[in-house]
């Protein structure tokens, strides 16, 4: 990847304090404490600050991501929408039902 060079990125060491707090944390047979991959959160350009996007060229990247968050949103507001109309169809013809039985 251009302009992201090995010393741009660091490691944060897991303290022992967060052992507790985070069951997701194991060891290895080295002793080194790992997390499995699937409770890892993955890097993406919004988790950095702008200088940082700015200074490694991911201005472009974080737009795009941006982009599909806000699909991502779009979708979730449709599924809201369509399961909200189906809840309501169904309240009406019961509705509708229970008085004519009256």
């Amino acid at each position: 990847m251009e302009g992201i060079e090995n010393d741009d990125l660091s490691l944060q060491p897991v303290e022992e304090e967060d052992w507790p707090l985070n069951p997701h944390l194991d060891e290895d047979p080295n002793g080194w404490q790992t997390i499995a991959p699937e409770h890892m959160s993955i890097f993406m350009p919004s988790s950095l600050q702008i200088a940082d996007m700015h200074r490694l060229g991911l201005v472009t990247m974080a737009s795009q991501e941006l982009e599909l968050r806000q699909g991502q949103a779009n979708d979730a507001l449709e599924g809201l929408r369509l399961a909200l109309g189906h809840k309501s169809l169904l309240f009406r013809t019961k509705v509708r039902v229970l008085l004519q039985r009256e």
